[in-house]
Parts: structure tokens; C-alpha cells; sequence
């Protein structure tokens, strides 16, 4: 006679406490991402403003600058991108170990947010 085994069942506990930490940090990073949105639509804005006033003044055409759209794309994908990594990386791990790559997770995607959001101003000049 052979032994039937059958597969390991996780906590309902487990279960839970991974929901939870998918939701607290699916708020933060969906905070960062709106946060980022905002940087481009306020980036915009601005520039439009700049080159509006340019073209009303004489002699501004050189001094035109141009939205810098890819930086602030990456700065919108970062967040969503961080998430989905920690979350497909988790999804079989313990509860531990889900919060420790949440964490370092929403850390690094944390300091490169900063990182652009304080970088693309700088490349204006106004």
C-alpha cells in the first residue's frame, strides 16, 4: 500500500495577513503614482506657461524648453512596477517574508520616485 499525501494547506492566518500587507502597500503605492501624476500635470503646466510668455515677449525663441516627458513617465511606472515585482515575487513566500520585500520594495521605489521628482525640475531652468 502506498501513502496518499496530501498538499500542505497555509493558514487562514497566512492568507490574511498577506492581504493585508497587499493593501496597505497597494494605498502607498498608488499614493506615489497619483503623487507622480501630479508632478506631470503640474511639470506641464508650467512649461506651457513659459513658452506661452515666450511667444507673447520678442525674441524668446531660444529660450523655449520642451516638457521632458520620458523622465516623467518613468517616474509615473515606478511605483505600479515596484508593486507588481513584490507581489509576484511573494506570492508563494511566508507572511515574513512578503513584508520584508514589501519594504524594501516601497524603499526602493521610494528613493527613485524622490530622485525624479527633485531631477526634472531641476532640467527646466526657468
Amino acid at each position: 500500500m502506498t501513502a496518499v499525501t496530501t498538499p500542505e494547506r497555509r493558514p487562514r492566518v497566512d492568507l490574511l495577513g498577506k492581504l493585508v500587507v497587499w493593501v496597505v502597500f497597494g494605498a502607498l503605492f498608488a499614493y506615489m503614482t497619483v503623487q507622480a501624476v501630479g508632478n506631470l500635470v503640474q511639470i506641464s503646466q508650467s512649461v506651457a506657461q513659459f513658452n506661452a510668455f515666450l511667444d507673447s515677449s520678442s525674441g524668446g525663441d531660444s529660450l523655449r524648453t520642451s516638457t521632458p516627458w520620458a523622465w516623467l513617465v518613468l517616474d509615473i511606472a515606478i511605483a505600479p512596477v515596484a508593486f507588481v515585482v513584490a507581489l509576484l515575487v511573494t506570492r508563494r513566500s511566508r507572511l515574513v517574508v512578503t513584508v520584508a520585500v514589501f519594504v524594501v520594495a516601497f524603499a526602493a521605489a521610494g528613493s527613485l520616485w524622490l530622485d525624479l521628482q527633485l531631477f526634472v525640475p531641476s532640467l527646466l531652468d526657468f
